[in-house]
């Protein structure tokens, strides 16, 4: 009754899910467990049953034929969901535990945890195949010059038996798995499970570098390798998954524009990708054009319908927008309109200096005409003079 009072009063969210469970709980209180397990796990592999058949269609698997079916990861996990569920239902009920893997695969965090192990797998393997040659070359000095240190402290099943020590390395395979097994489990390396050795023996300098060998050589580098790939793929996968969640964030899902580009505009990037660019408008006018009648598409829809058919993304207003577009056009015009002006400007300084220019020019042609009579006159009178003095030469 809670339940079906959130759902009316507030949304289906909150109450659905606490719906269900309350049904399952009472389900549980009149039935027991194992029919409302076997009930759920009927619905839920109805459910599941449903969904793959959606999910394949809508790839178009059957389309592209049964290999690419095969071959798909995706549709290989669902149809393994199935298996289980029907093992579950038909085999034993313990199968439904395999089920909670599905938690990874839902959740992004977790699946990058696994991603991180098998993205550089190989690395990881090759770094281990490097561990593995160590540990059987540790093995071979062991079996040669320590078998008789690897003795181990072991719990009888038969109490009969006092003596609870066994040798560990008298063949060679024994040696391997012993090392194998205790060097890598144990913080110190396989010298933390070997017999201790008195000082006094010939062969105490040779067990201590044996076991700092194999403590620095297999457990600080090897190991810490394997560890470092994993921690640093995980780390990048953490960044990659950020980068993401910025880009959806901060980039537009149809033409591609930033956030920073609709600063200081008319409209701003949340009514641009609301309203101006919706995605869903975008998704909603695509399946316009696959259901609606061929005869009846507008010019728009005919151009649209044909770039679907092949492929063609051009139709997209990539890196464009019509506010940004409205906002250039006026910004274009105010520029203009500020050159025409710096123009007209530039025009009436040249007119008023091509003025000034030729009152100068006649200025300088005055002065001119004006030396030139004067020197003409100069010329007159030094003339007479010259003329005076020769007549009155003959007179002397």
């Amino acid at each position: 009754m809670v339940c079906f009072s959130v759902m009316s009063l507030f949304t289906k969210r909150y109450g659905f899910r606490p719906l269900i469970l309350a049904l399952i709980l009472r389900s549980v209180y009149y039935f027991g467990i194992g029919p409302t397990l076997y009930l759920l796990g009927a619905l839920n592999l109805t459910n599941k049953i449903v969904f793959v058949v959606s999910f394949v269609g809508n790839r178009g698997t059957f389309i592209r034929g049964y290999k690419a079916m095969v071959m798909d990861v995706e549709f290989l996990y669902h149809v393994a969901y199935i298996l289980i569920s029907v093992l579950g239902i038909f085999v034993h009920e313990l199968f439904y535990s395999i089920l909670l893997f599905d938690l990874i695969y839902r959740e992004e965090t977790l699946f990058n945890v696994i991603k991180s192990v098998t993205r550089n797998g190989r690395s990881i393997l090759l770094t281990a195949l490097l561990a593995l040659i160590l540990v059987y070359l540790f093995s071979i000095v062991g079996f040669l010059f320590l078998k008789d240190d690897f003795i181990l402290e072991v719990d009888r099943l038969s109490e009969d038996e006092e003596d609870n020590s066994e040798r560990a390395c008298d063949t060679l395979l024994m040696c391997i798995v012993t090392v194998l097994n205790h060097g890598l489990r144990n913080g110190g390396g396989v010298g933390d499970i070997l017999r201790k050795p008195s000082k006094d023996e010939s062969l105490f300098p040779a067990r201590v570098v044996y076991d700092l060998l194999f403590f620095f050589i297999v457990i600080i580098i090897v190991l810490n390798l394997i560890f470092g790939v994993i921690i640093d793929t995980f780390a990048d996968l953490r960044s990659e998954k950020q980068k993401k969640e910025e880009i959806i964030k901060t980039t537009c899902f149809i033409c591609g524009l930033e956030r920073d580009k609709f600063d200081n505009k008319t409209v701003s990037f949340e009514e641009h990708i609301k309203e101006e660019h919706n995605m869903w408008n975008y998704l909603y006018f695509i399946v316009l054009v696959r259901v609606k009648n061929k005869t009846d598409y507008t010019g728009p829809e005919s151009y649209v319908a044909q770039m679907i058919k092949s492929t063609n993304l051009d139709w997209f207003p990539r890196m464009r927008a019509m506010s940004l577009v409205s906002n250039e056009g006026e910004g274009e015009q105010n520029e203009i309109r500020s050159l025409q002006d710096k123009l007209n400007s530039t025009m009436r300084l040249v007119t008023h200096l091509t003025i000034q220019l030729g009152e100068l020019k006649e200025q300088m042609t005055e002065q001119r005409k004006r030396r030139q009579r004067m020197g003409f006159v100069d010329v007159q009178n030094n003339a007479g003079h010259t003329a005076a003095n020769i007549q009155a030469a003959p007179s002397h």
